[in-house]
C-alpha cells in the first residue's frame, strides 16, 4: 500500500510537468485541449490546474471560441511568469553569472563576478550572496518582492536531493554545502543541479526539447558538458549521474585530467586547451581557428575530430533523435560544419540534420536554472 501512494505521487508529478510542459510550449491552453492532448481526464487536469493556480504558477488568461457541441466558452490558461522570480545562478570555470529573473525567463537584472576558485568555498559562495543583495537593490521592489528562491547550475557531480556540489571539476575538490551555505545568506530556499542537466531542462520546457523526446544535449564553453534525455527525462538526474561527455576517455596516454581521470575530452577540446594553442575569446573561436597558422590550424582540427569521436561513441548507446549544440564555442556555423563533416568521417551514415544549433543560447547563462527551479515548482516544492 506504501509503495502504491509513492507511485501515484509520482504519476501526479509526471502530470504536473506534462501539463507545463504543454502550455509552454503552446503558451496559452484550455483544461479540455490539456486533457484531450495529453491523455489525461478532466478531473484529473481540473484537480492539477487549480493546484498549479492557489501555488501562483498559472493563471486563467482569458476565453476562446465555443466549444463544439456544448456552448461554453473555453478559460484559457497561462504561466503565471510575472508573479514569481528567482535568482538564477551559473556558477563555471572562470566566471559566475548572476541573474534575476521571471519563471519565464525574462531578466530584470544580471551581475557577473570571477569564479574565485582560489578561495574558500564559503568565503566564494558568500560572496556570490553579497552579489545577489546588490543586484536585487537595484531592480523595482516588486519584482524583489517576488524572489523565491535561488536556482545553481554548476558543473560535475551533484547531489540535488541534499543541495551538496560534490565534485565540481576544476572549480572545488571538496564536497561543498552549497544549499545550506546560500540559503543562510540569502534567506530563501535554495535548489542546484549539474548546469547541462539544467540546460537541458530549458531544452525541454522553452527549446527543442518541447517536440523531441529523445536528444544528447552538448554545452560547449567554459567547460564541455552532456546530458542524456530519453522518453523526456534527463538520464541519471536523481543519482547525481550525468552524461559527463567531457570526461569520456579519447587517449588513454593523454594528460591527467581534473576528474582523476586520463585522456578525457576535456583536456584535449576544453576552452583552456584551445585558448593555449592560440589565443581567442570564446565566442571568436571561428575567427581564431580561420586565422590560425597551419600548425594551429591542425591542432585544432584534432581537438574537434576528437568531439566528433566523443559525440559518434554517444550516439552509439543514447540513439538521440537530435544532437542539441550549445555554449559560446558552438556559436559559429564554421565549426559546427568542421564538426559535422568530423561526425560523417567516422561514421558515413550520420545524417548532420540531427545536428540542432540551440535556440537559447543567448539565454544560456541563466536559462537553465529558471527551468530547474521551474520543475521543481511544478514536482511540489514549496517557495
Amino acid at each position: 500500500m506504501h509503495q502504491s501512494g509513492i507511485n501515484m505521487e509520482q504519476v501526479k508529478a509526471y502530470n504536473r510537468a506534462m501539463i507545463i510542459k504543454y502550455i509552454c510550449e503552446h503558451e496559452t491552453a484550455s483544461r479540455v485541449d490539456i486533457a484531450a492532448d495529453c491523455g489525461l481526464t478532466p478531473a484529473a487536469v481540473t484537480q492539477i490546474i487549480n493546484e498549479l493556480i492557489k501555488s501562483g504558477i498559472l493563471i486563467e488568461v482569458g476565453t476562446t471560441g465555443r466549444q463544439k457541441g456544448a456552448g461554453r466558452r473555453k478559460v484559457l490558461l497561462s504561466m503565471n511568469n510575472e508573479n514569481i522570480y528567482l535568482y538564477s545562478i551559473n556558477i563555471e570555470r572562470f566566471e559566475t553569472i548572476i541573474s534575476i529573473a521571471n519563471i519565464g525567463g525574462k531578466v530584470a537584472a544580471t551581475e557577473r563576478i570571477p569564479t574565485n576558485k582560489d578561495a574558500d568555498p564559503e568565503a566564494f559562495l558568500i560572496e556570490l550572496a553579497e552579489a545577489c543583495h546588490r543586484i536585487t537593490d537595484g531592480v523595482d521592489d516588486v519584482i524583489s518582492s517576488k524572489i523565491k528562491g535561488a536556482s545553481i547550475g554548476i558543473p560535475g557531480i551533484v547531489d540535488i536531493e541534499n543541495g551538496v556540489s560534490v565534485k565540481a571539476y576544476g572549480i572545488w575538490d571538496t564536497s561543498v554545502e552549497v544549499r545550506t551555505i546560500l540559503s543562510r545568506e540569502l534567506g530563501i530556499p535554495v535548489i542546484i543541479q549539474n548546469d547541462v542537466n539544467a540546460f537541458a531542462r530549458a531544452e525541454l520546457l522553452f527549446g527543442e526539447g518541447r517536440y523531441k523526446d529523445d536528444l544528447l544535449v552538448i554545452k560547449w564553453g567554459q567547460d564541455i558538458g552532456g546530458a542524456i534525455v530519453i522518453d523526456g527525462n534527463i538520464y541519471g538526474n536523481r543519482e547525481r549521474k550525468t552524461a559527463e561527455i567531457g570526461h569520456m576517455i579519447v587517449d588513454p596516454n593523454g594528460e591527467l585530467c581534473c576528474c582523476g581521470k586520463r585522456g578525457c575530452l576535456e583536456t584535449k577540446a576544453s576552452y583552456k586547451k584551445l585558448n593555449s594553442i592560440i589565443p581567442f575569446e570564446p565566442t571568436k573561436f571561428a575567427e581564431a581557428f580561420n586565422s590560425a597558422a597551419e600548425s594551429q590550424k591542425k591542432e585544432l582540427k584534432e581537438a574537434i575530430s576528437l568531439f566528433a569521436q566523443a559525440l559518434i561513441s554517444s550516439c552509439a548507446f543514447a540513439a538521440p533523435e537530435t544532437i542539441i549544440l550549445g555554449g559560446d564555442l558552438f556559436n559559429s556555423k564554421t565549426i559546427r560544419d568542421e564538426l559535422a563533416n568530423a561526425m560523417k568521417k567516422y561514421d558515413p551514415s550520420f545524417n548532420e540534420e540531427r545536428l540542432v544549433y540551440s535556440k537559447l543560447v543567448d539565454r544560456d547563462s541563466y536559462i537553465g536554472p529558471v527551468a530547474e527551479f521551474l520543475q521543481r515548482a511544478v514536482f511540489g516544492i514549496k517557495f
